[in-house]
């Protein structure tokens, strides 16, 4: 601070409050050309955005251990260490997870309650719920949970030696877990000792044995009547199997590596020889698969009511066409090198497009914005999370552009240049700025800063050359950016 006091001293003057700063990659402010300001200190490690009117934070990141933007009316969203954790607030819920260390969650149940689940190492796991109280466990050793997963109440003591579950009226109980296991109630019936013999039955669903798992099977399934096709499925593992359904006929032998179905309501077939190298599916009805044909991994062909998918040298080249009621999606993957699609809106005619060609560059374009940036390190396919929060790291140049608006930026924000409809700024950090614009009696200017703002001009078409103060440390730009032509005061 005694070094900048005494510069301006020297130089006559500062930069006022709230004015342009570019002193990358240590610290810079810019006024954007979305009306907002812009903070950036060490390259873009610590990164904070503003509503330039009211001063609202709208991002605050310290990347890429914490980044948080604001989504509006109260809601939030922040990534901690991407991509493993987030924290959000949203609609009145609070969700935060740290992959594997905890996920907690606090909002409001359907039923007008109001609820916390925490789960964290080593094994703790609480539901707190504004009616219902509190229901705790530590895992493996004890707990008692309401609503855990699909079941309602799960009861455990040192699992998996002991554990109890409750879901839609059936009861389960489990001794060393899988081994020994019983459910009665809600029309369901089983019994098993795992792998020697296991039989459950569901009223109006199915009827299954198995003995000597996995080598015996037998069920009976979709057994409610009425329009409904009762099956039924037997194999001896792993020499034969065939199932049956109506007309259906289905045969594996070795599974999964050799079968054969075929259905002559709606010529279907289908041929895995083997499984998962070869296989061919035509015909059928109810499905939403037309065709399938896969010698892999040399072709892949499949055919369904919304898409066409073919693959070729697995996992080398993938092509999608994809055809839906409200737009339609064509898109190539040629990894690792190359990745692309294209978009249509059908009801507004919008386009939409992306491009990456790993790793030297990506480009996308939304309507009528466009946006690129080289090189493109990470192999993902137009991963915001990982561009935001590592992008800033190996960026050599980025560009944004839209109709009266165009961004640049250069790697740690050495350069920045930023347009809109009434003015451009364009800095390279400590050495050079400037600024052009038309002024309020319409006169083109331009205003030089060099040197940390030590040394700054301004020329204009009316009026000439004009040396402007010292604005250290520069360039000294106002925060408020210039109107557009036909928005200044006459």
């Amino acid at each position: 601070m005694l070094g900048a006091g005494i510069a301006c001293g020297l130089a006559g003057g500062c930069a006022a409050p709230g004015s342009e700063i570019h002193l990358a990659p240590f610290y810079s402010v810019h006024s954007t050309a979305y009306g907002t300001t812009e903070y950036e200190a060490l390259g873009g490690l610590v990164h904070r955005v503003e509503d330039r009117a009211t001063g609202t934070p709208l991002i605050s990141s310290v990347r890429p251990f914490w980044s948080w933007r604001n989504e509006g009316g109260g809601d939030w969203h922040a990534d901690v260490l991407a991509p493993f954790g987030i924290a959000r607030r949203r609609h009145g819920e609070f969700l935060s997870y740290v992959i594997p260390l905890y996920i907690v969650r606090n909002g409001d149940k359907i039923d007008g309650t109001r609820e916390t689940r925490w789960i964290s190492l080593p094994g703790i796991m609480v539901r707190n719920n504004t009616e219902r109280g509190v229901s705790l466990g530590w895992f493996p050793f004890i707990g008692k949970l309401e609503r855990f997963l699909t079941y309602q109440n799960v009861f455990f003591f040192l699992w998996p030696l002991y554990v109890t579950a409750e879901s839609d009226g059936r009861h389960s109980t489990h001794f060393l877990w899988p081994i020994v296991g019983w459910t009665t109630g809600g029309g369901e019936r089983s019994f098993h000792v795992f792998p020697l013999y296991a039989h459950s039955t569901r009223e109006g669903r199915y009827d299954r044995y198995t003995v000597l798992w996995p080598l015996w099977h037998y069920q009976r399934n979709h057994l409610g009547g009425g329009q409904e096709e009762p099956e039924t499925t037997w194999m001896l593992w792993p020499l034969y199997g065939r199932t049956t359904r109506g007309t259906y006929r289905a045969h594996t032998t070795l599974w999964p590596f050799f079968g054969y179905a075929s259905d002559p309501r709606g010529d279907f077939w289908a041929l895995d020889a083997p499984w998962p190298l070869v296989r061919f599916q035509r015909g059928g009805q109810n499905t939403s698969v037309v065709e399938r044909s896969r010698v892999w991994p040399f072709f892949g062909y499949l055919e369904a009511d919304l898409l066409v998918y073919r693959t070729y040298l697995w996992p080398l080249i993938h092509q999608r066409e994809e055809r839906y009621a409200d737009s339609s999606r064509d898109s190539l993957f040629a990894f690792p090198f190359w990745q692309s699609w294209d978009r249509t809106e059908h009801a507004t005619g919008r386009t939409s497009a992306w491009r990456k060609l790993w790793p030297l560059y990506q480009w996308e374009r939304d309507g009528e914005l466009t946006r690129g940036s080289f090189p493109s390190l990470d192999p993902f396919a137009r991963n915001r999370l990982i561009t935001y929060n590592y992008g800033w790291l190996w960026r050599v140049w980025e560009w944004e552009r839209e109709p009266g608006i165009e961004r640049r930026r250069a790697w740690l924000d050495l350069y920045r240049s930023e347009a809109d409809a009434g003015e451009t700024r364009r800095s390279l950090s400590f050495l050079w700025s400037r600024r052009d614009y038309a002024d309020q009696a319409g006169a083109d200017t331009s205003e030089t800063s060099l040197l940390f703002g030590l040394l700054r001009w301004r020329r204009n078409e009316r009026d000439g050359f004009d040396m402007l103060s010292p604005a250290f440390p520069g360039p000294g730009w106002p925060a408020e950016r210039a109107p557009a032509p036909e928005e200044a005061p006459r």
